[in-house]
């Protein structure tokens, strides 16, 4: 397996993953301040929030639409044996300051909360052999008018030999 091939996977399975979530749907699209007044947003590969969640690093330039995104930066961390190497996959949550103040708290709060529920899913991890783990998160400012969350994660995957060992 290439190195990258798995981080590849990794991304797309986690953009499918929040592409599904009623509640990430419903918080990137809405502008509104109350989430129990949200309307449905249809979720999956068609959904308007479909172009919020890159998965690829990026962050909004000041004169971008009033918008929220989730986006998402790889890493190899080490590869030190030719069967598992560990690998990283950084989420960041950024939210436009004119709609992150919700009654029901912080939308980059609420955001960085269904992510880690996706990705910490107990018995059946997202991906990952164990499964997914959190290193820290930290609340950052973007450029002005965003502000949000850095999320890494690391787990352990296939090394492009450990075909050799099938």
């Amino acid at each position: 397996m290439p190195h990258f091939a798995s981080m590849i996977q990794q991304k797309i399975l986690l953009r499918k993953k929040l592409l599904q979530n009623q509640a990430v749907v419903n918080l990137l699209c809405n502008v509104g301040n109350n989430v129990e007044e949200f309307e449905n947003v249809a979720t999956g590969s068609k959904s308007p929030a479909s172009s919020l969640i890159k998965i690829h690093f990026y962050v909004p330039g000041t004169q971008t639409d009033d918008k929220n995104f989730i986006t998402m930066r790889s890493r190899v961390i080490y590869a030190d044996t030719n069967v598992i190497k560990e690998t990283g996959v950084t989420v960041y949550i950024i939210c436009n300051e004119h709609q992150i103040d919700l009654l029901q708290g912080s939308r980059a709060d609420l955001l960085a909360d269904e992510v880690d529920r996706i990705l910490n899913n107990g018995d059946d991890p997202l991906f990952g052999f164990g499964g997914i783990e959190i290193g820290y998160a930290e609340e950052v400012q973007f450029n002005e008018g965003y502000s949000g969350w850095e999320i890494p994660y690391t787990t352990h995957e296939p090394n492009r030999r450990a075909d050799l060992l099938c």
